[in-house]
C-alpha cells in the first residue's frame, strides 16, 4: 500500500466524499471510488475503532465527573458531620447533597458496561455478554 492509499483510507475514514479526496490527493475520482471499493473492509475498520476511541473519551470524562461529583459528596458529608448549627446554614449544605446525589443517579441512569468479560446462556442456550449497570455494581 502506498503512501497516498493510506493517506486516502485516513480521509476516507474521517468521512470526506470523493471528489474532495480525490482533489487533496491529486487523483481522479474514479481512482478514489476504486481505492474505496479496494479497502471498504480496512475503512470500516479505521471508523470502528475511531468510534471505539471516541467513545472511551467520552467514558472517561463521564468517569472524571462521577469521581468528581463523589469527592464534593464526601467533602459536604464531612461538613454536615461536624458542623456547628449556630455559625452555618445547614439547609444548604442539605441542598448541595441533594444536587450532587441527584446528578449522580443521573450518571448512573445513563452508564452502562457492555464489556465486562462476563459471559451467561440465555434463554437459547447461546452465550451472550452480560451488560452491567453502574448502580449494579459494589
Amino acid at each position: 500500500m502506498t503512501d497516498k492509499q493510506k493517506e486516502f483510507l485516513l480521509l476516507r475514514a474521517d468521512g470526506l466524499s470523493y471528489d474532495k479526496i480525490a482533489v487533496k490527493l491529486k487523483i481522479s475520482k474514479f481512482t478514489a471510488i476504486q481505492w474505496g471499493r479496494i479497502f471498504k473492509t480496512d475503512i470500516d475498520d479505521l471508523r470502528f475503532q475511531s468510534l471505539a476511541t471516541l467513545k472511551e473519551q467520552y467514558q472517561f470524562t463521564k468517569k472524571a465527573k462521577y469521581e468528581k461529583l463523589l469527592q464534593h459528596l464526601n467533602r459536604i458529608d464531612e461538613a454536615l458531620s461536624s458542623i456547628q448549627l449556630e455559625t452555618v446554614q445547614p439547609k444548604d449544605l442539605w441542598q448541595m447533597r441533594n444536587d450532587i446525589i441527584e446528578q449522580l443517579e443521573q450518571i448512573e441512569k445513563r452508564t452502562h458496561f457492555s464489556k465486562t468479560n462476563l459471559i451467561e446462556k440465555n434463554v437459547l442456550g447461546e452465550n451472550e455478554a452480560v451488560t452491567v449497570s453502574l448502580n449494579e455494581i459494589g
